[in-house]
């Protein structure tokens, strides 16, 4: 796995908070992670200390990041490009992976190469989970050819028709 799908596994085992707009923690746990994955961290190292037990990060990291140097976003953009959605789905709990999908739309955006692969690769895989006559499946499907980069409502699409498709049976491309 790499560092992005480990610290999504982590996040799940540990239920970590992705809401974007939650004043309690502000998703702080991913906040801080996503400084230490751009800095080449990795969940898997010894000395990963972001766990959800541990809420007192500004004493060693600072304050909660609020926003990402551009070259903070090129490292984490350049990770989540090779994301593999498929391991995400079977490792982590629905619909929190794709919660932590749309934390990285949101707070790795740019108007860059680097985010448009990720918006790409990830679109493809999504449209592979889809019913493809569906009009969710098209979007998808033009995002994948560069044609607009996804963002968090494509997320809550596919989370609407995932959370349908398995109540009907329908497990996709997966």
């Amino acid at each position: 796995m790499n560092n992005f799908e480990e610290l999504c596994k982590l996040a799940s085992d540990e239920n970590w908070c992705w809401d974007l707009v939650c004043t309690t923690c502000g998703h702080m746990h991913f906040r801080y992670a996503f400084v230490e994955l751009a800095s080449g961290k990795s969940p898997r190292d010894t000395n990963w200390f972001i766990h959800g037990r541990n809420t007192r990060y500004s004493e060693t990291l600072g304050g909660i990041p609020r926003s990402y140097s551009d070259e903070q976003k090129a490292k984490v953009n350049e990770i989540c490009c090779s994301v593999n959605l498929s391991l995400l789905k079977t490792k982590c709990s629905f619909p929190d992976w794709l919660g932590y999908l749309g934390l990285v739309l949101e707070h790795m955006y740019s108007d860059t190469d680097s985010y448009r692969k990720v918006s790409e690769s990830w679109s493809a895989q999504l449209a592979e989970l889809i019913p493809k006559d569906t009009s969710l499946y098209r979007l998808l499907s033009e995002k994948a050819n560069g044609k607009g980069v996804l963002n968090i409502e494509d997320l809550e699409a596919c989370e609407g028709v995932l959370n349908h498709a398995s109540t009907t049976g329908f497990s996709g491309g997966f």
